[in-house]
């Protein structure tokens, strides 16, 4: 680093120390779902996003339903708006964690989606924060009875999940940011540098790589973490194991978990279909709803157009995989067909 100019010395590496961080806990229907905290926006994410949708009848619905589709998108819409104004480093920002999470806060924004129209993202705003502060701060536990171990695809972030006889399991998601990170490889060593700083805010509402806007509670500073969108899920149900997930993918990590949950706990998937069937996608700016192109009929596209969204047909992106648990307790693990990765048992 010092050969190229880089502001990181040896005092700032002797001075790292690795953060435990809790994680975010929270309910959907029977299922307990526990995330990846701040600095990560993955849990908060989704978790909102699982509020939102609440008790909808998706299964009624189907998985590919307009309907569906429309309330799914709506819930991401609002839940990014938050991400930028609310989600950073935890030690040097208050991030609202527990308001955003409350159930009085995920029904006020239920309350605004129009179940047959789609609101313009430019309406679609963060709530004030002397608003947000009037929901209750219930601290959201830990399962106790769960204990945590201590193409366009974005082709650098990795997941992995494993889970062993015992049931212990790992939900594990690393990064170097962009492809090749920093392209910098420190000298003898073969260990890439990352280019992390892209996921800080250069500027209030100015877009990075993936497109994501934020504010001053992502802005850079030394010693600070930038905000990820890292999604790492460990799901139970009655305090027994039910599932395991994550993605790479930069933005649409935490959308591609989402999804797939649902395919497994509403719709009744196994895992192979789960992650394999079509995804859409929104990030509140820029304002599209990304589709994959060969997945959803003409009729559903033009359902959705007709509701408002301004649709971006896209090619198969996302590379999640998942572990579930079946009813006759047996694992059941399927890897992305887009991508590279398979599963394994001994």
């Amino acid at each position: 680093m010092a050969k190229n100019g880089g502001l990181i010395t040896l005092v700032d590496l002797k001075a790292y120390k690795p953060i435990w961080r809790t994680p975010v806990c929270g309910d959907f229907r029977q299922a307990q779902v526990c995330s990846m905290p701040p600095p990560s926006s993955g849990g908060v994410l989704l978790l909102q996003m699982l509020n939102i949708i609440g008790d909808a009848d998706l299964k009624s619905w189907g998985w590919h339903h307009p309907q569906a589709l429309h309330l799914m998108t709506e819930a991401m819409k609002i839940t990014y708006s938050d991400r930028s104004q609310y989600l950073g480093d935890p030690d040097f920002v208050k991030v609202p964690v527990q308001a955003l999470l409350s159930s009085g806060y995920a029904k006020q924004r239920r309350a605004e989606i129009n179940l047959e129209k789609a609101t313009p993202a430019t309406q679609i705003k963060p709530i004030a924060p002397e608003i947000l502060q009037s929901f209750p701060q219930v601290k959201i536990p830990l399962n106790r009875k769960l204990q945590l171990a201590t193409r366009y695809e974005s082709p650098e972030t990795s997941h992995l999940n494993v889970i062993d006889a015992e049931r212990n399991a790992v939900s594990l998601t690393f990064t170097v940011n962009h492809g090749y990170g920093a392209g910098v490889v420190a000298s003898g060593t073969g260990i890439l540098l990352n280019n992390e700083m892209d996921d800080f805010v250069a500027a209030p509402g100015i877009a990075n790589f993936f497109g994501l806007v934020g504010n001053e509670a992502n802005a850079i500073a030394p010693r600070k973490t930038p905000l990820s969108s890292m999604t790492p899920t460990i799901i139970t149900e009655n305090g027994r194991l039910r599932m395991v997930v994550g993605a790479p993918g930069g933005s649409t990590i935490i959308t591609q978990v989402l999804q797939v949950i649902l395919n497994v706990l509403e719709y009744n998937m196994d895992v192979g279909a789960a992650v394999s069937v079509p995804r859409i996608h929104h990030q509140w700016f820029p304002d599209e709803l990304r589709v994959e192109a060969w997945g959803l009929d003409a009729m559903t596209l033009q359902d959705l157009r007709r509701r408002g969204h301004n649709i971006k047909e896209s090619q198969p992106w996302g590379n999640v995989n998942a572990i579930a648990v079946t009813v006759d307790g047996r694992l059941e693990s399927a890897a992305d067909p887009r991508g590279e990765g398979s599963p394994r048992g001994f």
